[in-house]
Order: structure tokens, then sequence, then C-alpha cells
């Protein structure tokens, strides 16, 4: 990234399950993500006011279909922990500014 900010993720939920959606600021030519998906590291800001650092997780032959979040261990404001999890990413794209990721499978 050019950029020396971070990118800041939100979602409306305070826990992430198939089809949530994560909404990425500040992100450097977002549009370049959609079709070449790049690694990118954000912190996620749950709807509870708890957050967890994210990467996104691209493979070797990079594929979009095959792109991953990673979310690290957090515990929610209930108290719930929530171990580190790894996700599809189904869906990426444009909102304005910002990169939408839609969630699909978790993985194992």
């Amino acid at each position: 990234m050019g950029s020396t900010d971070q990118p800041r993720a939100y979602t409306g939920h305070s826990h992430l399950f198939p089809g949530a959606r994560i909404r990425v600021e500040g992100v450097d030519a977002p549009a370049a993500h959609l079709d070449t998906p790049q690694p990118l590291t954000f912190v996620v800001h749950f709807a509870d006011g708890e957050e967890a650092a994210a990467e996104i997780l691209v493979p070797g032959d990079g594929r979009p279909d095959s792109t991953v979040l990673a979310v690290e261990a957090h515990t929610s404001r209930a108290g719930t922990e929530l171990p580190a999890q790894s996700w599809m990413i189904k869906e990426s794209l444009l909102d304005g500014g910002a990169l939408v990721l839609r969630l699909g499978v978790r993985l194992a």
C-alpha cells in the first residue's frame, strides 16, 4: 500500500457468519482488488464496539474464488471468546471508495 495509514473495516454485526458483509475503508486503489485480489491487513470493528486484526490472504495462483479472510481471536462485548477464524471471500465489490467483502463458508 502506498499509504502509511492502515485501512479500517466495519461490520454491522457482533460476529461473522456466511453472508456477512465487511466494509473496508481507506484502501489504496480499491478497484484493483476486484479483478486481482491482493493481500491486505486491517482491523475489523464489530457492531458491539470490539475489534480484531484481519488479513486478506491470496493463494499463489491469484484466483479470486480462493481468496480468504483470516481474523484473529477476539472476545465479544458479551464476553464470548471467538477463536481465530478463516472465511472464504464469496464476493468483493465497490461501494463508493470502499471495498465491500461478503463472506462465504468458514474454513475448518
